[in-house]
């Protein structure tokens, strides 16, 4: 056998395998255990976060500023609480009425 076709022979198995593993992969990214792991964000949490917009006493917070109608806000989960795409944020869920410094028209 020519080393051409071993060539192409591993690059096949190769390929293929790749191409079952994607699935595989998708399913373990989008399970619901990995939302399931995620805490709720405390007041304080990062960048001065509350979870009442109401109680914040922040130069930069407005009267009806929050999560939900921020641009970071990627939606709700349960209960009110969804999450965040700020990175500060990525391991936690956060209040949809809550709102932090970083809160950016959207929504």
């Amino acid at each position: 056998m020519s080393d051409f076709n071993k060539s192409r022979r591993v690059f096949l198995r190769t390929a293929a395998l790749g191409a079952a593993a994607v699935p595989l992969a998708r399913i373990a990214v989008h399970s619901p255990a990995a939302h399931a792991e995620k805490a709720k964000a405390e007041d304080g949490h990062a960048m001065d976060y509350v979870n009442d917009a109401t109680t914040s006493d922040h130069p930069k917070y407005k009267d009806g500023n929050k999560c939900s109608t921020c641009a970071f806000w990627a939606g709700e989960e349960s209960g009110g609480w969804g999450t965040c795409r700020h990175p500060e944020f990525s391991d936690v869920l956060v209040n949809k009425n809550g709102w932090c410094s970083t809160w950016v028209p959207g929504g």
